[in-house]
């Protein structure tokens, strides 16, 4: 049944502004509910905020919780044009003097001359075998020498085919074929018996497939390719050139000095990366927490405040070496609840004492280190069954579920008392218009 208002024809009043201005202020306690949901769901993406930056915080710090990662090495050449190294976590400091004998080559195949790229290769099966694989092309129809080419690139795994043309006057074209990578286990053979008909090609081989042999330290060494990371533990050896060596007197030998040693650079530039990163979240941390922040009184932004800055402003307990604090190493308070950094101290600590900065750090034999105690609090923080920001975040969500539930109930009454003050005006209006009309027919009357 549809609703007449009369809108204040009778009374003259606004009766249609009068309805909507009690329907707002009915709407008022409603609005204080949306205004709530609306700061549990920026709670909500601040969190998740903070959970971010304290988990970039504990991934600075993971570089830095074994001893392997901890102790970064560099290695280099006293000549980069004869080779290069590199160092991995598994090398261990320490130089090696190497002496490179032979590189690993490739294998080189080439065939007879022919007078056109269309000449024919014939028809019928040839074979490629490569480190024990055999592949077998079926040549049908009419392949070209051109076409050959294009079949063994195709599908021909380990060798590839060119053809040169060595500028002769006939017979200036010649199929070569590679082996894709050098060392002797990466030579091939083509046969070529299954073919009929044609030019039938005929390789030879004037570069044979062969490994590299270096001495290191005086012991020889095969490499199958010229790029290992096998020979030296740890270590990823790249040949570029053979060293000038003497037959007749070996200590007039070229040699080639490979060192490993720790990179202290590498190290620092790990441990300011954590003091960035933590930076970063105290910043954060500072920010939201204040009073127009939007986690200001916040637990769980006060429990991760307090919890990660008391691992830091902590003594080691326990540790295995004499260096138990931060500050010792140059990492010290600064401004507020930020750390200040200064890589001078920390290089001078780690020259002094290797093994007590690493121990800061690293767990090993019972020594918990820092990196260990910031990745079980964060751990724990950051759970996803019963961790810090799981609870907290579930929480709010139960908060939203309620304001949503409140909102919907008021939404609901709103719509009814908007019905009855629609009703009760009306009927105002029409009890108006009836005594008017009354008065009016008394006025006539008399």
């Amino acid at each position: 049944m549809s609703n007449i208002a009369f809108s204040g024809l009778a009374t003259g009043l606004d009766t249609g502004s009068i309805v909507s201005q009690l329907v707002e202020l009915r709407r008022a306690p409603m609005y204080r509910i949306q205004a709530r949901k609306q700061g549990y769901q920026t709670q909500i993406s601040a969190l998740t905020i903070m959970k971010t930056k304290l988990t970039a915080m504990q991934n600075a710090m993971n570089e830095l919780d074994s001893a392997s990662e901890f102790s970064s090495l560099t290695a280099s050449t006293s000549d980069e044009n004869f080779m290069t190294v590199s160092a991995g976590s598994d090398a261990a400091a320490g130089s090696y003097q190497i002496k490179i004998r032979e590189l690993a080559k490739s294998q080189k195949s080439i065939s007879q001359g022919y007078d056109d790229l269309n000449a024919s290769m014939g028809t019928g099966i040839v074979s490629f075998n490569i480190n024990g694989e055999t592949t077998d092309l079926n040549l049908t129809g009419y392949t070209s020498l051109e076409g050959l080419k294009n079949q063994i690139n195709n599908d021909v795994d380990g060798i590839t085919a060119t053809i040169i043309n060595d500028g002769s006057e006939s017979g200036n074209y010649r199929l070569v074929l590679s082996s894709e990578e050098e060392g002797s286990d990466n030579s091939f053979t083509m046969d070529v018996s299954g073919l009929s008909g044609g030019s039938t090609p005929l390789v030879t081989t004037p570069q044979p497939a062969s490994d590299a042999t270096i001495e290191i330290d005086g012991t020889t060494v095969t490499m199958g390719s010229n790029s290992s990371d096998e020979v030296i533990s740890g270590l990823t050896i790249n040949l570029a050139q053979i060293t000038e060596f003497d037959e007749d007197d070996p200590s007039a030998d070229q040699v080639i000095t490979v060192n490993v040693a720790v990179d202290g650079d590498g190290i620092a530039e790990k441990v300011k990366s954590f003091v960035d990163t933590y930076n970063d979240l105290y910043a954060y941390i500072e920010a939201e927490g204040a009073q127009d922040g939007d986690l200001y009184g916040n637990p769980t932004l006060r429990s991760v405040a307090s919890r990660i800055e008391n691992i830091s402003s902590s003594s080691l307990d326990g540790g295995l070496g004499s260096i138990t604090s931060f500050y010792q190493v140059g990492i010290s308070r600064g401004d507020g609840r930020s750390l200040d950094w200064d890589e001078d101290k920390f290089t001078e600590a780690l020259e002094d004492d290797f093994n007590g900065v690493r121990d800061l750090f690293v767990q090993r034999e019972g020594n918990l280190g820092k990196a260990y105690l910031f990745d079980q609090a964060i751990e724990n923080m950051t759970d996803s069954i019963d961790g810090l920001f799981k609870i907290s975040t579930d929480a709010l969500n139960t908060k939203i579920d309620y304001a949503d539930q409140s909102i919907d109930r008021y939404e609901r009454s709103i719509a009814s008392y908007q019905l009855t003050m629609e009703r009760k005006f009306t009927a105002m209006e029409m009890m108006v218009s009836q005594l008017q009309s009354q008065g009016s027919a008394l006025y006539s009357s008399n």
